[in-house]
């Protein structure tokens, strides 16, 4: 297994630092933290245990694996910066962790440099640095990138008592769209459920309460069985009826309201369709249901 002695983390914010911390709980005895702002880095530092906070230049030019921990929009500058510095040392594994850019963005780095790249992305969500820090191994990871780059951030992710896993760079922006959809969009559906519920003159406190279990319960039964099998509902029993009251219910609510869910109910037919439990006919039928709020 490639073993990384030294790594520089670039951009240490909620996730460079908790990978840092994550690195160092698994060994790695040097770690370089290089940001914009000392105090800002420095106070990162004092989280690793050992960690050196140093400018950014310098931060890169002593590891063997360099993570660019930076926003998406400032990837593609801060290789590119860091390239024509000679910032990298030759043969150096330089990867960026964000889920929607592939490997690409690096390209000076190896051009100027002779790098190695990839991308990595963790995939779960980081709402503090407190928490990420907290969080156990676990993790899957996501690569793509140079075949060499891929196999030393392959050992390092499992390394760190993660998962990695490598993915095509043509697969990387779907990839991405999806956990957004899990992550992102799932945060946007609960909120929309509250707003509906103080609709009905429901507390937004007790609508939580009361829909927490059946969100909870549901996650638990697509994890058993999967979606097709965990799918209940008017849709998944053919009720035409329920759906018909939900469409008129819905006349006054916000556009958005509505056309959030239509895009759920067209999908959830399909859903439906495949899961067995309603025949062509009911699918018709409901579809054109949906299709007369607009």
């Amino acid at each position: 297994m490639v073993e990384i002695h030294s790594l520089a983390v670039i951009g240490p914010g909620k996730v460079g630092t908790a990978v840092a911390f994550a690195a160092r709980r698994a060994g790695v005895r040097e770690i370089y933290l290089g940001g914009r702002h000392q105090d800002r880095t420095e106070a990162a530092a004092k989280l690793v245990e050992g960690a050196k906070a140093w400018r950014v230049a310098e931060a890169a030019n002593h590891a063997e694996l360099v993570l660019i921990c930076v926003s998406d929009d400032q990837i593609a500058l801060v290789a590119k910066q860091l390239a024509q510095e000679e910032a990298f040392r030759k043969g150096a594994v330089v990867a960026h962790l964000s889920g929607a850019l592939d490997s690409e963005v690096l390209q000076p780095a190896v051009e100027l440099c002779g790098a190695l790249t990839a991308s990595a992305h963790p995939l779960k969500t980081f709402p503090s640095v407190a928490a990420a820090i907290a969080e156990e191994p676990g993790t899957h990871w996501f690569l793509e990138g140079d075949s060499e780059a891929v196999k030393t951030i392959s050992a390092f992710v499992e390394r760190l008592g993660d998962f990695p896993h490598a993915i095509t760079r043509e697969g990387k922006a779907i990839y991405h769209a999806a956990s957004v959809v899990a992550c992102n969009y799932l945060t946007t559906l609960m909120d929309t459920a509250l707003e509906m519920m103080e609709q009905a003159d429901i507390d937004r406190d007790i609508a939580w309460a009361a829909l927490k279990p059946l969100v909870f319960r549901t996650m638990e039964n697509i994890d058993k069985m999967g979606p097709e099998a965990a799918l209940t509902g008017p849709i998944a029993r053919a009720d035409e009826g329920t759906v018909l009251k939900h469409v008129t219910a819905l006349q006054n609510s916000p556009a958005s309201q509505r056309m959030l869910y239509v895009a759920l109910a067209l999908k959830t037919v399909e859903l439906a369709r495949r899961k067995g439990s309603i025949d062509e006919g009911a699918a018709t039928k409901i579809s054109e249901k949906l299709g007369q709020m607009f």
